[in-house]
């Protein structure tokens, strides 16, 4: 058991609170920051820089309890963004939900997401901003400031007392505190209330039976599976990417469930160890073998065997700014140290969060040429030209392993692990501050085993379409 006092104290939070509010208002609690423990979205959870930067933490807190108040008090005001759902395919007794940043309309008039594949018949329940639909939708009505503030000042309240509920350290209650205050202030949760709201309208009107969602344990996803239990439906979901111990959302203590925490009834992942790793924290739930939409390309690729085509060493930064600090510092580290011209090419997150420091070098760099930046290139072709790629938590690693590229994963104490290569032949793990030009140069004759990630990975599996993700299982249940 991945167990972590801090997040325990964040679970047994989550319980007092959701004691503390009307039933109507549960949901948004488990799909709070102090449920859905997302170390990409706060560094309260990365336990070592936590336990490292306690000040640092605090006055980033305080400092965001600020600035989301404001931000919450000009949303309440002037009302921004409407947010509206539109339905795809035929809605028979299944639907599969998507994020409308997730996907995208068709000129036909089809929606697709790449992470679970649709055929034109396949019901699709779509949320997000009402603006991000070219079609027609349904436009949800705006929460009169009136509720708003009801419903904001039960969270405030339910905090607050589950604050001095709670037993524990009073430093790290002082963290979840500011956290949730934060979180409420900012009026995050409006998306979830609508979510479940309109999701609940849709299951109800059309007898939905089957619902899937493209994310497992992302504070949306909890909704939905708040939703199909309590219309007594069957939840389906498929891995979405790597699970490692870092990936603290999917890690729920017994707190949580037994405050109402719903968990999918049947989710595909990519391996075996991924079964062994998720199975005591999900004890209901039915694993099942399969290969995400997301992967399937890379089912009929070949190991890039023209060698003469690697020129340079491609550093790949992920989404999170730690994960793009670490790779820059990695890099001003290796050039600090040797004289030698190093052919680096740098490929950045296309939302990418960087420092205004980080940026600033990354241009100066740039400029005098000692650095490349990749700039609409496909993936496949930055990878087929590199001698190694190296990264810290982005999923390129295992696709450069696949294209039979060698790869440096960056390792900081700091931080938790996100990508799990461990032991794949081909993938070695070093410290970002140790990171040298011999290091580079030893990579050049390493085998790669790309059998081993690509096992890893589920390709070896049918892919989880739309009509795989629903199929009956004699004796599921």
């Amino acid at each position: 058991m991945l167990f972590d006092p801090f997040e325990h104290l964040a679970a047994k939070f989550v319980g007092i609170a959701t004691s503390l509010v009307p039933e109507y208002m549960t949901s948004l609690i488990f799909a709070s920051p102090l449920s859905a423990r997302s170390p990409d979205n706060c560094m309260l959870w990365h336990s070592n820089y936590r336990n490292h930067r306690k000040l640092k933490i605090l006055i980033t807190l305080l400092g965001s309890v600020v600035i989301n108040s404001i931000k919450g008090i000009v949303k309440s005001i002037f009302h921004f963004k409407q947010f509206g759902y539109a339905l795809y395919g035929n809605i028979n007794d299944t639907l599969l939900v998507v994020p409308s940043v997730m996907g995208k309309e068709t000129p036909d008039g089809e929606y697709k997401t790449p992470y679970v594949f649709t055929g034109k018949d396949d019901g699709i329940f779509v949320f997000g901003s009402a603006d991000s639909f070219n079609g027609e939708v349904q436009r949800v009505p705006k929460l009169k400031l009136k509720d708003k503030v009801i419903i904001q000042s039960l969270l405030i309240k339910s905090g607050i007392n589950a604050f001095f509920i709670l037993k524990g350290n009073l430093f790290e209650k002082v963290l979840l505190l500011l956290e949730w205050l934060s979180w409420v202030l900012s009026l995050q949760w409006i998306y979830i209330y609508y979510l479940e709201k309109y999701l609940s309208e849709v299951v109800v009107n059309y007898k939905i039976r089957n619902v899937g969602c493209i994310h497992e344990m992302h504070y949306y996803a909890r909704i939905v599976w708040r939703v199909v239990s309590k219309y007594n439906a069957t939840s389906f979901t498929v891995q979405h990417a790597t699970i490692s111990d870092g990936k603290r959302w999917y890690f729920t203590y017994p707190e949580e469930k037994k405050s109402g925490l719903i968990l999918p009834n049947v989710m595909y992942v990519y391996n075996e160890k991924v079964i062994q790793l998720l199975r005591p924290y999900f004890e209901n739930t039915k694993f099942l073998l399969g290969c995400s939409c997301r992967y399937s390309f890379w089912k009929e690729t070949k190991e890039a065997k023209d060698t003469t085509k690697r020129k340079y060493f491609l550093f790949v930064g992920a989404l999170a700014q730690f994960d793009n600090d670490v790779l820059i510092a990695s890099i001003r580290n290796l050039l600090s140290t040797t004289k030698k011209i190093i052919p680096i090419r740098l490929r950045l997150h296309p939302t990418a969060k960087v420092s205004n420091s980080g940026k600033y070098w990354i241009h100066s760099k740039m400029k005098k040429g000692i650095i490349e930046i990749s700039k609409n290139t496909p993936l496949k072709t930055d990878i087929e030209g590199a001698i190694a790629v190296v990264g810290m938590s982005t999923t390129v690693l295992e696709e450069a392993l696949l294209m039979g590229c060698p790869v440096i994963q960056l390792t900081h104490p700091d931080y938790l692990p996100y990508i799990d290569i461990d032991g794949v032949p081909g993938a070695v793990k070093i410290d970002y501050r140790k990171l040298s030009v011999t290091n580079l140069l030893n990579l050049s004759n390493i085998q790669v085993d790309s059998e081993s990630i690509r096992k890893s990975l589920g390709l070896n599996h049918r892919v989880v379409d739309y009509k795989q993700l629903f199929q009956r299982h004699k004796n599921l249940f």
